[in-house]
């Protein structure tokens, strides 16, 4: 395994359960500090993390599963954060954006929408390594 500062990653996020959301936001700010160039689309009830209320919304499906407060984790809008200040950047899907009715007023602030083509072939043709939650 190499010690990365290199390369870029592309995370595609397709589920709003905890078990999806956490591990992608982890390991997309993680690899950042590390160097990696990351980028994660949401799609499809994914993209329920960036409509406003949807991390508050998981926050609430964590705590039912394991029965309180998680212990060792930042909240799910601290982890958004910190992604973002160490430079990963946030997609929407506008495929699933106009098939749930949705428009750009309903996201949280800064989650620029394009569409699967656009993302999948940027980085399938700059070589991204691609992870799918």
């Amino acid at each position: 395994m190499s010690s990365g500062g290199s390369g870029s990653l592309a995370i595609i996020v397709r589920s709003d359960n905890p078990e999806s959301v956490y591990p992608a936001l982890i390991l997309a700010s993680t690899a950042a500090s590390m160097g990696v160039k990351v980028e994660v689309f949401f799609t499809f009830w994914g993209l329920r993390v960036l409509v406003k209320g949807g991390i508050e919304s998981v926050e609430r499906k964590l705590r039912e599963a394991i029965g309180g407060e998680p212990r060792g984790i930042p909240p799910l809008s601290m982890l958004l954060e910190m992604a973002r200040k160490s430079g990963v950047e946030i997609y929407a899907c506008s495929t699933t954006i106009q098939a749930m009715g949705l428009n750009e007023g309903n996201l949280i602030e800064g989650c620029p929408i394009v569409g699967a083509a656009t993302f999948v072939h940027k980085h399938v043709s700059g070589g991204s390594r691609i992870l799918v939650f």
